[in-house]
């Protein structure tokens, strides 16, 4: 019986330190990142066109969401731990990936059917936010030539 009451005792004592550990709920947050600069080459599929088995992203730009397929992607992070995967693995599982602000936030809306552009912006871990900095067409500085 001493026993039994022995062991109820040290399971509500195991029980409550699981619920009232006051260190467990910080340890469920994401650190605080500093916005790191990232590059999205993007395309907009040309009419009759489908997106397919290819790699999507989505951006929202206020109330309205527009999908595009990822062509490439690249993180200009100065100490080379973060790159584009681990920068999807953290944005995939939202709807939309990134919520867009920023000058350039239009672009998104503004881009052309069968169109390809090279969108540079800041991305904040902390709210999948991505601030556009600047929107060139092409596939940017790694796109293959065009010749005219």
């Amino acid at each position: 019986m001493k026993k039994a009451i022995a062991r109820i005792g040290l399971f509500a004592i195991a029980i409550s330190a699981l619920v009232f550990n006051p260190a467990r709920a910080d340890a469920q947050m994401r650190p605080m990142m500093i916005p790191l600069t990232t590059t999205l080459v993007i395309s907009k599929p040309a009419p009759g066109e489908i997106y397919g088995d290819k790699q999507t992203v989505t951006m929202g730009v206020g109330v309205k969401t527009y999908r595009f397929v990822l062509n490439d992607a690249y993180v200009d992070d100065p100490t080379g731990k973060v790159h584009w995967p681990d920068i999807w693995q953290l944005v995939r599982q939202y709807q939309p990936n990134f919520n867009v602000t920023g000058v350039g936030e239009d672009t998104f809306a503004k881009m052309e059917p069968g169109r390809t552009v090279t969108v540079r912006g800041m991305f904040s871990a902390n709210n999948q936010t991505f601030e556009v900095m600047s929107a060139e067409p092409g596939g940017g500085p790694f796109g293959p030539t065009q010749h005219y």
